[in-house]
């Protein structure tokens, strides 16, 4: 061991260091950039997810904090292959999703996207987070991509303990094929006796994209709320 080994610090304090900085939303930006420029160097998972944290602040001006996350952001993006298994052991465990999501987007083919939020979304499901909010954006994020695995696993999300996640997951599939998914909404609808705003959802999805409820419609029709109805081919309908 020479003499400059001994002043030198070890990558992992190195991190720890930089990363401090990198979460800090009232230090100088230019020590804050300068920290995350450090981090993209280094380059190991580790450090990579270090820079990930600079997502989970915002800072003033809001002209700022957009500017420092898209060069973040193009960063990460450079690092293609990379930058996925931080991004995924951040995804799973963090609540700011946004900026990630997008950097894992951009950085895979669509296919590939769709796999790797899957493996989330998985992990969601058996290892629910403290908050729903997370798994609620995570499905808001799929946009419009669509699997037949993603399917599956939202419809997992039908049954989930927050309204919130429900009700994303009930965006997410009212987009797909009424054939497929129809008798799942119908039975999420049954199954969410004391959730209204659930109920309320899956009703005016129904009214608005024309779905009937046939083969429940003994089932919807006594417990159907006031304000809605159905036509004699089992359509829902608004009133007033």
């Amino acid at each position: 061991m020479n003499l400059l080994s001994l002043f030198r610090s070890s990558p992992e304090k190195q991190i720890e260091r930089s990363r401090k900085k990198v979460k800090e939303p009232h230090g100088d930006p230019a020590t804050r950039m300068n920290a995350a420029l450090r981090l993209r160097e280094i380059g190991t998972p580790e450090s990579v997810l270090a820079l990930l944290d600079r997502f989970t602040i915002d800072v003033s001006p809001s002209g700022q904090d957009e500017e420092e996350k898209q060069e973040v952001l193009s960063w990460i993006v450079q690092m293609e292959e990379e930058a996925v298994e931080p991004l995924l052991r951040f995804l799973k465990r963090e609540r700011q999703l946004y900026w990630p999501v997008k950097a894992l987007r951009e950085s895979l083919s669509e296919q590939g996207f769709a796999e790797k939020m899957n493996e989330v979304l998985m992990d969601h499901w058996e290892n629910p987070p403290a908050s729903s909010d997370p798994t609620a954006q995570l499905i808001h994020l799929l946009g419009g991509v669509r699997t037949p695995e993603l399917v599956d696993t939202i419809r997992l999300f039908l049954e989930d303990q927050a309204d919130d996640v429900r009700l994303a997951a009930l965006d997410y599939l009212f987009a797909h094929d009424e054939d497929e998914i129809r008798e799942t909404i119908l039975k999420c609808y049954l199954n969410s006796e004391e959730r209204p705003r659930v109920r309320g959802n899956i009703l005016n999805g129904f009214v608005e994209h024309g779905w009937s409820v046939k083969g429940f419609r003994a089932k919807v029709e006594e417990t159907l709320p006031d304000g809605y109805k159905l036509t004699r081919d089992g359509l829902v309908k608004t009133v007033g």
